[in-house]
């Protein structure tokens, strides 16, 4: 990362400008589900480490930023619309699960079809009605 990069990475983390952006790209994603500073706060955290590694000493951090906000924002939304299972092999979705699971991230829970099962039991008693004639229970 350069010196400028470097710069400009400080100062947007000392504004809170990167949970800013992530808050905006939720909004902008729809994304109904409150979520705590705490929750935005690490995921942008988590956008900055990841910006981090992929710059280098090529690319815009800012650009690096955004295009990483973007990545936690659509977990996000992905997270709390969906009940599917993140793949176990990629990094960065564990790294989310592990943040949404942190602070409690909803999830729908897909029912599944009803079907109609057949039980198989055994056959009631009548033993406790033995006692009873017909012309007993008519009076």
């Amino acid at each position: 990362m350069t010196w400028l990069n470097s710069g400009i990475r400080a100062l947007l983390i000392a504004q809170g400008t990167a949970a800013r952006w992530l808050r905006e790209e939720l909004d902008s994603l729809e994304v109904r589900i409150p979520l705590t500073d705490g929750c935005v706060e690490e995921l942008a955290r988590e956008a900055d480490r990841a910006a981090r590694r992929a710059g280098g000493e090529n690319g815009s951090y800012v650009e690096l930023l955004r295009e990483q906000l973007i990545v936690q924002a659509n977990w996000v939304r992905r997270w709390t619309a969906t009940d599917e299972k993140p793949p176990a092999d990629d990094p960065v979705a564990q790294a989310f699960v592990r943040i949404a699971r942190k602070y409690a991230l909803p999830r729908p829970w897909k029912l599944s079809e009803p079907v109609a099962v057949e039980v198989v039991g055994l056959r009631p008693s009548w033993a406790w009605a033995a006692g009873l004639s017909p012309q007993a229970a008519g009076h």
